[in-house]
């Protein structure tokens, strides 16, 4: 997984904070520069910028970000201000908000979904249930549920 910073997101510093593979956060975890955790946190997470979830980590946690990529595994409320993006070893599970949503194959994706259009997110009543599981040409290919219904 590469680090791409969020197009368009003003930093006073171009860094990034890091949660390593041995650092669990339970707590509230605010910032201004992008994240990447390669850990456990576990809480509420807001960033302004992109945050990036390793292949083996594990987030539990109300998220709020400018865009997200995914290669471990994400649960809770998620509201993504511009792209989700779900690598093919991750998996997402929630309540999701989001403008793009992105799921390479093998990705993982279940919950509820809501992609709004420049509306606030709270005045928009959410797509569906749904449950998406992508594979590559080689696996047997399941049926995939949804329930999505355009408001």
């Amino acid at each position: 997984m590469t680090y791409e910073p969020v197009p368009g997101v003003t930093r006073a510093v171009e860094s990034l904070t890091l949660i390593d593979r041995c650092t669990t956060v339970e707590g509230t975890l605010t910032s201004s520069r992008d994240i990447r955790i390669e850990g456990e946190l576990r809480g509420t997470l807001r960033c302004e910028g992109s945050i990036q979830i390793a292949e083996g980590a594990r987030v539990d946690a109300t998220v709020e970000a400018g865009g997200i990529t995914v290669a471990g595994t994400l649960r809770g409320s998620i509201d993504c201000r511009g792209k989700l993006h779900i690598l093919k070893t991750g998996f997402v599970s929630g309540t999701i908000t989001t403008r793009t949503l992105v799921i390479e194959e093998g990705g993982r994706c279940e919950g509820d979904l809501s992609m709004p259009t420049g509306e606030p997110a709270h005045a928009r009543p959410a797509l569906g249930r749904f449950t998406a599981t992508t594979h590559g040409p080689s696996e047997e290919q399941n049926p995939v549920e949804s329930e999505l219904v355009d408001p």
